[in-house]
């Protein structure tokens, strides 16, 4: 009967051994719950509106264009600086050794209203050789409504019938270009145009 009874304890002692009994905490007690999350409120972007008084900017500068006095260069002169070939002749030039040489009688008008200041002229030829000393001649001052005739010389073929050209230049940037295809329709052999040189005012 005695083992009857122990082997009961043991039994009952085996199956309480997988039951768990929740711990009681003491009154009063209560667990920490979890901090709630702080979430601070977060206004929208809103973009400054910034008030500029009317009349407070900065005047904006323009630029005002200083009128210049140009003119367009065109063939005969008709730029206001004029141009023409008042003759043409051919000659010998033993001082330079260069045998026959054609000279040109241009005449020059300025027309504008203002000076002109280093006035130069060129002379070219079809059958050019040596580069003759009086192939370009300038003018200092070539005053508003005042004209001059230049000698211009360039050293050429014998006997040959030459096309010249003659082209003008100024420290203003005006220009002139003229040309003669035959020499012999603008003189004849040993004339000179009086007054080379010499300026003097438009008639």
């Amino acid at each position: 009967m005695n083992r009857l009874i122990a082997f009961s304890l043991v039994a009952i002692l085996a199956a309480c051994n997988g039951i768990t009994v929740p711990a009681q905490r003491p009154a009063g007690i209560s667990s920490p719950s979890p901090s709630p999350a702080i979430r601070s409120p977060t206004l929208p972007f809103v973009p400054s509106a910034t008030f500029t008084p009317f009349g407070t900017l900065p005047p904006t500068e323009t630029e005002t264009p200083t009128p210049t006095f140009t003119l367009s260069p065109t063939p005969g002169g008709t730029s206001g600086l004029l141009l023409e070939i008042s003759g043409c002749n051919t000659s010998l030039d033993i001082s330079h050794g260069m045998g026959e040489v054609t000279n040109a009688y241009p005449l020059l008008k300025n027309t504008t209203p203002t000076d002109l200041t280093t006035v130069c002229a060129t002379l070219s030829a079809s059958d050019e050789d040596r580069e003759h000393p009086d192939k370009t001649v300038c003018v200092d001052l070539l005053p508003a409504a005042h004209q001059v005739t230049l000698k211009l010389t360039v050293d050429t073929g014998f006997q040959e019938d030459t096309s010249i050209q003659v082209d003008v230049t100024t420290q203003e940037g005006l220009t002139a270009t003229t040309e003669a295809l035959s020499c012999r329709d603008l003189g004849f052999p040993g004339w000179i145009p009086a007054e080379i040189g010499v300026i003097k005012p438009i008639p």
